[in-house]
């Protein structure tokens, strides 16, 4: 009888030693995981015909638990250009669109394996043309960037996959994303249907014909100009207030006189 309580006992042991080494599985695509992992965004405005610099960090949040990702691709794609006005797909027949290293406007990315608490910086340069849509002098288009993100987690059994709003329907995004009070802002039972576990964040950079110069310029003479005019006014309207101004003001009006006198003559 002791014998056989022993053996149960052991056998309750190993069990209890067996069911705790099973690691549960790590809700990847929960916010405090998904809203750490992109950051340090650069996102400028160009000029037509210049190259954007478009640089982020992309970091491994999963450091409690500790797990590794593997098998990392990153897809990142313009999708959407937009002014004021308008906006616009950028598909096949968006002519001249923006291209991320001087490709494609969609890339595929394949990285190296990132420790839990790694980042890494990646600097994609944006060519664009001088015929890429732009906006106007005062009114600046911007082009949408969206990103998805698939990996292996360590102690998963299944593919991550993180999607920003761009790799969304409209439909699929209203039906997944709702502000109702009372109601979750994401229904995650649909969008796990989509084969999606988790959301990260668009972003955009501009682009905007810069504002001539010579306007400005302009302006600015117009302004010193009647600005001078007024003092000149001020001065003769107050005789022997500010002489040496006021000698200065005949002075000058004497050869504007001359000048117009010898304008008038010219044969």
């Amino acid at each position: 009888m002791k014998v056989g309580l022993a053996v149960l006992a052991a056998a309750l042991i190993i069990l209890t030693v067996g069911t705790a080494s099973v690691r549960a599985e790590i809700p990847a695509g929960e916010p405090k995981y998904t809203n750490n992992m992109f950051g340090e965004f650069v996102t400028p405005t160009v000029s037509p015909g210049k190259t954007v610099d478009f640089a982020f960090n992309l970091t491994n949040p999963y450091t409690n638990p500790p797990a590794n990702m593997t098998h990392i691709t990153l897809t990142v794609g313009i999708y959407e250009y937009a002014t004021q006005d308008t906006a616009r797909e950028v598909n096949s027949s968006f002519k001249n669109p923006p291209l991320i290293n001087g490709s494609a406007p969609q890339q595929v990315f394949i990285l190296k394996d990132m420790p839990n608490g790694g980042s890494v910086r990646l600097e994609l340069p944006i060519t664009t043309s001088e015929k890429t849509p732009h906006g106007s002098y005062f009114s600046q288009s911007t082009y949408f960037v969206r990103f998805r993100l698939a990996f292996t987690l360590e102690g998963n059994t299944a593919p991550v996959v993180l999607q920003s709003k761009g790799f969304f329907t409209e439909a699929q995004w209203s039906r997944m994303v709702s502000f109702t009070p009372g109601q979750d802002i994401v229904n995650t039972t649909y969008m796990k249907s989509l084969g999606v576990d988790g959301l990260i964040p668009d972003s955009s950079f501009g682009i905007k014909v810069p504002i001539p110069r010579w306007p400005l310029a302009v302006l600015i003479a117009a302004c010193v100009g009647v600005s001078l005019l007024a003092l000149y006014y001020f001065v003769l309207d107050n005789p022997g207030r500010y002489p040496r101004l006021e000698k200065r003001a005949y002075y000058l009006r004497g050869k504007l006189s001359e000048l117009g006198s010898h304008l008038k003559n010219r044969p």
